[in-house]
C-alpha cells in the first residue's frame, strides 16, 4: 500500500518473503516526510557472489531485524513464499489510509509466535498511528530503521528538523549506531544509520 498527503509519503509492504531480489521485509513500512528519509528501508550493497547464494540473508541488509519489524529472542523473519503476511485488509478512501495483516505466517516455527497483528492507520494531514498486538511464547523486540540521528526520551523517538514518534507501550527505547562504509548505500545514505530497539 501507497499513500501520501501534502508532507507524508507512506510504504506498507504485506505479501511474501519470496519475491525475485527478496528481502525478508513482510509487514515493513517506509515513511518520508517533506521529502526526507524518516522511516527507511536501507536497501542492498554492493552484489557479490553471497548475494545470489544460499548464503544471501546472512547480508544483515536481507534480514528483517533491520526492517521496521519485530524479532522475538532474535528470531528473525524466514526466506520463502511460504513466509508471509495473512489477513490483510486495506482501506483506501480520500482522507485516510489504512492496512492490517497478521505476520505470524513471515517467521518460522521456533519464533512461537502465535500471532503478531500490524495495523498502520494514515490519516491524511494528521499523522500515522501504527499498532502492532502480540501473543506467544518469546519476547518480541521491534527494531526501527532511521537515517538521522534520533533523540530519545522515555516515550517519544525525536528526528531533529524532521518529526517525532511518540511511544505508547513496549520498554526502554536503546538505539545502536550502523557504521556505513559500502560504496552503494554511501551514495544514498550518510556514514551512519540508526536501529531503534522498542522490546
Amino acid at each position: 500500500m501507497v499513500a501520501r498527503d501534502e508532507r507524508l509519503a507512506l510504504a506498507v509492504k504485506a505479501g511474501d518473503n519470496g519475491d525475485s531480489h527478496n528481502h525478508n521485509d513482510t509487514g515493513s513500512f517506509t515513511l518520508y516526510k517533506d521529502g526526507k528519509p524518516f522511516l527507511i528501508d536501507v536497501g542492498v550493497e554492493n552484489y557479490t557472489a553471497r548475494t545470489f547464494s544460499p548464503r544471501r540473508y546472512e547480508i544483515w541488509t536481507m534480514q528483517s531485524a533491520f526492517h521496521n519489524l519485530p524479532s522475538f529472542d532474535d528470531i528473525m523473519q524466514q526466506d520463502g513464499e511460504a513466509f508471509a503476511a495473512s489477513d490483510v485488509v486495506v482501506f483506501l478512501e480520500d482522507d485516510t489510509a489504512q492496512i492490517t495483516m497478521e505476520l505470524a505466517g513471515a517467521y518460522p516455527a521456533e519464533a512461537n509466535v502465535t500471532s503478531y497483528r500490524r495495523a498502520v492507520v494514515f490519516t491524511k494531514g494528521k499523522g500515522i498511528e501504527i499498532t502492532d498486538t502480540c501473543r506467544g511464547g518469546r519476547s518480541a523486540t521491534l527494531s526501527l530503521m532511521l537515517a538521522e540521528k534520533p533523540v530519545l526520551s522515555e516515550r517519544r523517538i525525536t528526528l531533529p528538523g524532521i518529526g517525532a514518534i511518540a511511544v505508547d507501550g513496549g520498554g526502554k527505547l536503546q538505539v545502536e549506531a550502523i557504521t556505513i562504509t559500502d560504496s552503494r548505500l554511501r551514495a544514498a545514505w550518510p556514514d551512519t544509520l540508526y536501529r531503534i530497539f522498542i522490546p
